[in-house]
């Protein structure tokens, strides 16, 4: 029994992660769309780390579990087993993945980098109430505002299946910030009034 939510941390640089050789045909296919080889060789390694997670709880081989999307792209498991919630979110060179039991649940991650019109972009892309709190924001603090705000409605949105820039739902979501990595901002969101325990855990490559 998962109580609250289990968060695996993957470092997609680190060496010893599977090729996409080794994945179903549509992950394959995905690899190969790519433009960019090291673009390419994050996502098959996040996609490892999801597989790897999935696999501790599932008593599967990571390459047999069976994975498709939902109709807004949320990666579920095709034998509709409900117990085993989940979610994965990567940027750069880091991997997020959160496991629950029963409960919907978002994740998402973002590496920090300056960015231009912080307050326009939150205005585009964020409730009301959050774009307001990063447009008040002291100038030295509106960069870690932004993105704290960011990956906490993203969170939100994954857990929910809404898009980025939707108004925040009704539904009564949980969300905390997670500490990730230096240079990283992180939230996780799931389904009702408290998330309860989170346990940090890390997934090695070999």
């Amino acid at each position: 029994m998962i109580e609250g939510v289990h968060i695996w941390r993957a470092a997609l640089d680190e060496a010893g992660w599977p090729g996409a050789e080794e994945l179903p045909a549509a992950d394959r296919q995905r690899a190969e769309s790519f433009l960019r080889r090291e673009p390419a060789r994050r996502w098959v390694a996040a996609r490892w780390a999801l597989r790897r997670t999935l696999a501790r709880y599932l008593d599967q081989p990571a390459a047999a579990i069976e994975l498709e999307t939902d109709g807004r792209g949320k990666p579920r498991l095709t034998s509709g087993a409900e117990r085993l919630q989940f979610n994965l979110s990567h940027s750069a060179g880091l991997a997020l993945v959160a496991v629950t039991e029963r409960r919907p649940v978002g994740i998402d991650v973002e590496i920090v980098e300056p960015r231009e019109d912080l307050v326009g972009l939150a205005e585009r892309g964020l409730p009301a109430e959050e774009a307001a709190a990063v447009r008040a924001a002291d100038p030295d603090q509106r960069l870690d505002a932004f993105y704290a705000a960011w990956v906490r409605h993203e969170a939100r949105s994954k857990c929910l299946g809404t898009g980025l820039g939707s108004p925040a739902p009704p539904a009564a979501v949980a969300i905390a910030s997670i500490e990730a990595d230096p240079g990283y901002a992180a939230a996780v969101a799931v389904l009702g009034s408290a998330i309860g325990p989170l346990q940090c855990r890390t997934l090695r490559a070999g």
